[in-house]
């Protein structure tokens, strides 16, 4: 299985510092309300899964072509190991959307973010 390069977000450093970093959980949870407002609940399955969103600043080019290449590689479509700089365990996750907005900031280099979500 293919592994996201080895380039680390800029967790504290990235413009926004909110962005920085996100997670979500993703519930299963399945809910009828029955015709007395009575409201049943059941789990859809027993995991729940997480996404994650990641920015980055300050991208050499080469750090940003690989970014590049290695998105061309798996898209949207395949799943791949990637290394959570928070935690610091591997997840296997993909793309959760394209690659929206990266821009090159003089002098600085590439700027972005990318979602990804567990699988």
């Amino acid at each position: 299985m293919l592994t996201f390069p080895d380039i680390e977000p800029n967790i504290s450093a990235a413009s926004g510092c909110g962005d920085s970093y996100k997670m979500s959980l993703k519930d299963s949870t399945v809910t009828t309300e029955t015709d007395a407002n009575y409201k049943m609940t059941r789990p859809r399955t027993t995991r729940m899964l997480a996404a994650w969103s990641f920015s980055w600043v300050a991208l050499s080019v080469e750090e940003f072509n690989a970014i590049t290449a290695f998105f061309r590689k798996v898209g949207s479509f395949q799943k791949f190991l990637f290394k959570n700089p928070i935690d610091g365990q591997l997840y296997t996750v993909r793309f959760a959307e394209h690659m929206n907005d990266w821009q090159y900031v003089y002098p600085y280099g590439w700027q972005g973010s990318l979602k990804l979500e567990e699988v």
